[in-house]
């Protein structure tokens, strides 16, 4: 029980630095997609959504929820490619920053923290 605490805390924390890493790079005030676009069962909602969109409004809800609910947590992730390619055309400082925040995300979850 102790472990799934922290990590819900820990992810908790890793969700907070991803949203100031989404907003430095001006990627965090899109628009809200629609239901239909949310109900998408492709990867990524590639088919309905933009990136930054799927980050913060599937993404980041998502796991708000786990958290709220003490549901566990997905046992892998791998998002920081997408992340590479779909904000290629902004800064790369800013993006290197949001990726590292997208790793710390994908370790954690997949154990490697």
């Amino acid at each position: 029980m102790k472990k799934a605490f922290s990590a819900h805390h820990v992810l908790a924390d890793l969700l907070m630095d991803l949203q100031v890493a989404m907003q430095d790079c001006g990627v965090w005030e899109c628009e809200a997609p629609s239901a239909e676009a949310i109900a998408s069962t492709e990867p990524f909602c590639v088919d309905s959504m933009a990136f930054e969109q799927w980050l913060r409004f599937v993404m980041i809800e998502r796991f708000k929820k786990m958290l709220a609910s003490g549901e566990t947590l997905p046992s892998r992730c791998h998002i920081s490619p997408m992340a590479e390619e779909a904000f290629q055309h902004k800064p790369k400082a800013k993006v290197r920053s949001l990726v590292t925040c997208l790793n710390r995300i994908d370790q954690h979850l997949s154990g490697a923290l």
